[in-house]
């Protein structure tokens, strides 16, 4: 089990949520997510959400040997995992899993373009900071509706520097994802999150670039 420790919102739709587990953090690599338990529609019901930045063991914020962190994008017409959650009192108790990871990037590629459109940030977020701190070469693409949903874009300028674009779809911009891809050396790797439009494009993309590309 865990408890509620803090929560704050990110954007109008996005909210972050500090959980502390009983038992304390698990070691967690990035790209992790963490399972919940949430009520939807009356149910039981579990639900996986990205563990946001950095675990302890690779420089995370302060607390985070304290907390998870994950955000949350909330959905009325979704499923009604999100509504659970944003329904929540600070201080309410949760049952948690412990991380897994089935995102996981390769820390050797000669090159990275990590890719996140909305809230697919979440995973992301983690990967560009660790990528950074270790000197690697990336450049990073992050798409939203508007400037308002760009949530860690503070934390990104400051990791990346002229290394992350920022595009919003209410200013008429999109991510060329064929001429991203297409720019790319040999043996890069490509990390993409976000929704099923753009990680179809992306598919489109590497199969039209000729490239053998590493994908997380």
């Amino acid at each position: 089990s865990a408890t509620l420790r803090a929560q704050r919102d990110l954007s109008p739709s996005v909210r972050e949520f500090e959980i502390r587990p009983e038992r304390g953090v698990r070691p967690w690599s990035v790209g992790s997510h963490l399972d919940l338990r949430v009520v939807a529609d009356g149910r039981e019901e579990r639900r996986s959400y990205s563990l946001v930045g950095l675990p302890p063991a690779q420089g995370g914020a302060p607390g985070a040997d304290e907390v998870y962190r994950i955000a949350v994008r909330r959905a009325d017409d979704g499923r009604g995992g999100s509504r659970f959650l944003w329904g929540l009192q600070t201080g309410d108790e949760l049952l948690i899993g412990e991380p897994n990871n089935h995102f996981e990037i390769g820390w050797q590629a000669p090159f990275a373009l990590l890719v996140a459109g909305g809230i697919g940030i979440t995973p992301i977020l983690g990967m560009a900071q660790l990528l950074a701190r270790r000197g690697a070469p990336l450049r990073m693409l992050y798409a939203a509706r508007c400037s308002d949903e760009l949530i860690y874009r503070d934390a990104l300028q400051s990791a990346l520097g002229d290394r992350l674009r920022l595009l919003c779809s209410d200013a008429g911009q999109r991510i060329d994802l064929h001429a991203e891809i297409a720019a790319l050396p040999p043996g890069a790797q490509l990390a993409l999150c976000g929704p099923l439009r753009l990680m179809d494009a992306a598919r489109d993309a590497c199969a039209g670039s000729g490239q053998r590309l590493g994908t997380a």
